[in-house]
């Protein structure tokens, strides 16, 4: 039996507690952790190995970073409020031990705030491999690393959906993710607001961020002139699968043009996909593999308008997206392309 240590942040730590820690991640708000450490760390457990979950530098945590005897210690999302010298170290040591370092990155961290690119900048320096969420992640790390930076796809979780598309009086229209990628939301809302005014709609909103999400969701119908209604959901698993479930179309603005959002994964376009839900969103590089199985561009409410003028296309598209999704996305796939990896990483440590 072999031993990984994983560095997470406090919200994962407190959720990969109990009997089965690991499947306690699939829980977690943070895509990274849920999608990507939750179902390495699973493979990892299959394959009969142990594991340990740890905060470094929580003082309120009783669970002490030690690599001793660990093989691989692979490092999740760091966080501008994280420690920063308490992570290098937990790196460092797990480096010095002969402990296999695999650093994942899903967001672009060389232009976020301190300590994040100060992490990153050492830390993919000393990692044994690198990994990420997307070719075009893969592209703007490589620079940044002297290892080969290996991609692999955010995990899809749950059941798959029967592809669905008959809206009625009302167009239930979802949005759901990171607080962070609501601005992109928000600069489409004139433009939605014009086309209610045509066709009742309701925006549901499915994120984390509490009271204040909550208000500036419960908000928004004002801004606008009441021209269309909006409904704000608490994020949870549950909730976001409900509500994949309700809604008639998906909603996912970004901005390619953006640092922060360019190597984004596909891995919202793809769940609505697997819950049989059609996603009409903007053409970030990775999203252009659904290009037959979604509607992309800049102007989503022309995308609204064409899927309600092409409802039969619509349920076509979201079929060969599922076909997709279960080719490259499914979790048990994804779960063998990270047990090949620590495979791979550990191949010298077992010939020695």
């Amino acid at each position: 039996m072999l031993k990984a240590l994983w560095l997470v942040p406090p919200i994962a730590a407190r959720l990969a507690t109990g009997e089965h820690p690991e499947r306690g991640l699939l829980e977690c708000p943070l895509a990274s952790i849920r999608l990507r450490a939750a179902v390495a760390a699973l493979e990892w457990k299959r394959q009969g190995n142990e594991s340990l979950f740890c905060i470094p530098g929580a003082a309120d945590d009783a669970r002490a970073v030690d690599s001793s005897g660990a093989s691989i210690c692979f490092v999740t999302k760091f966080t501008f409020d994280a420690p920063l010298e308490a992570w290098l170290a937990a790196c460092r040591s797990a480096q010095h031990g002969h402990c296999r370092l695999v650093i994942d990155i899903t967001d672009y961290p060389f232009e976020k705030r301190p300590p994040i690119p100060e992490f990153y900048a050492e830390a993919l320096k000393i990692g044994d491999a690198v990994v990420v969420n997307s070719e075009r992640m893969a592209e703007m790390i490589a620079p940044h690393t002297p290892r080969r930076v290996a991609v692999i796809d955010d995990a899809i979780l749950g059941e798959m959906g029967r592809p669905q598309f008959a809206p009625g009086e009302r167009l239930e229209l979802l949005w759901f993710g990171h607080p962070t990628n609501l601005d992109f939301l928000e600069a489409r809302f004139e433009a939605l607001a014009q086309f209610a005014r045509q066709r009742r709609c309701r925006l549901t909103i499915v994120t984390e961020g509490g009271r204040e999400a909550a208000d500036w969701t419960n908000g928004i119908p004002a801004r606008y002139g009441y021209a269309f209604e909006t409904r704000f959901i608490p994020w949870s698993l549950a909730a976001q699968t409900a509500a994949l479930r309700e809604c008639d179309l998906v909603l996912i603005p970004s901005d390619a043009a953006d640092p922060f959002k360019a190597g984004a994964s596909a891995n919202r376009i793809a769940e609505a996909l697997n819950a049989g839900r059609f996603p009409v969103a903007s053409p970030l590089q990775s999203y252009r593999q659904f290009a037959d199985a979604a509607w992309l561009g800049e102007d989503l409410i022309a995308g609204i308008r064409w899927a309600l003028a092409n409802r039969d296309e619509v349920l076509a598209r979201v079929s060969r997206g599922q076909a997709l999704v279960r080719e490259k996305f499914a979790a048990e796939g994804v779960g063998r392309r990270w047990g090949d990896l620590f495979e791979e990483l550990l191949e010298p440590i077992s010939k020695t």
